[in-house]
This record gives C-alpha cells, structure tokens and sequence, in this order.
C-alpha cells in the first residue's frame, strides 16, 4: 500500500493489481488487421464497469476500468489502438498529446491492470479514467470518462 497526501487533509492510497491483465474490447481482436477492424467497427471510448455514477461505497473502493476500441497494453512502446488506463482524482481528462505524470491525484495503470482498489477518505469525489498510449501520452477528453462517487 502507498500512502499518500491529496489536498491538505485527503489520505489516499492505492492497491494495484500486481499481475498484467490484457483487455480488448468486448470482441477479440488478435491481429493488426482484426484491431484495425474492431476500431472501426467501434467507437472507442474507455467506462467505469464499477462502482456506478453516483455511488455512494465505502473503502476500499473496488474500481474496474473498460475500453472499447482500443486495446490494452503495458506501458513501453507506442502503438496504435493500444494504450492503458489512469485514474485522475478530481480531475474530469487530461490534455490530448500531454504526458500524465504520476502524483497523488494521477495514478498509472502501466501494467496493463483493468482493476485496483483505492482508499479514500471520507467525501465527494470526481474520478476520470483517462486512456492514454505506452508513454502515457493523453488521447484526450474523447479517450476519457468521469462518474461521481461518495466515500462512507
């Protein structure tokens, strides 16, 4: 468990999934040419599987994270139609072409994980996946979603 400071008061840590996990979209897509296709046949966009917008949960917060469209791939190289996931906190997207740092508040899936479990402390939150390619290069509010949750 990391254990870290947002804002002044907000105690937050984050349990990562400590094995890659490899998602495509809903269809398997094995090859270049039957990703090419998926994409097009596609739009791609990433969703929170859980929790539910609007929520109300209590810690640790089990979140799992979906795409369609793209697929999932451990940070490394920069491929087209690949990326992975990040969490923002209080933020709704990070900006297309703009590399996201890790902090306290953007948290890096590059291993590939599609799930986590956060401890937050008690409150209204905002929390973003944002997708974003090998070098953790935005694709940007299209390649991003928000919800709202409340911390018991």
């Amino acid at each position: 468990m990391r254990k870290i400071l947002l804002g002044a008061m907000v105690a937050f840590g984050v349990y990562a999934c400590s094995s890659p996990k490899t998602e495509n979209t809903e269809e398997t897509a094995s090859t270049p040419e039957a990703t090419e296709t998926v994409a097009k046949a596609v739009k791609p966009r990433v969703f929170f599987k859980s929790p539910a917008d609007g929520a109300t949960v209590s810690n640790p917060v089990f979140v799992e994270m979906g795409v369609e469209g793209m697929q999932i791939e451990p940070a490394g190289q920069v491929k087209e139609g690949f990326g992975h996931h990040h969490i923002l906190i209080n933020q709704e997207f990070w900006p297309k072409g703009e590399v996201i740092p890790a902090s306290d508040s953007t948290i890096h899936f590059g291993k590939g994980q599609t799930d986590t479990q956060l401890e937050l402390a008690p409150g209204d939150y905002t929390i973003s996946l944002q997708f974003a390619d090998g070098v953790h290069t935005s694709y940007g509010p299209e390649m991003a979603t928000s919800i709202k949750i409340t911390v018991k």
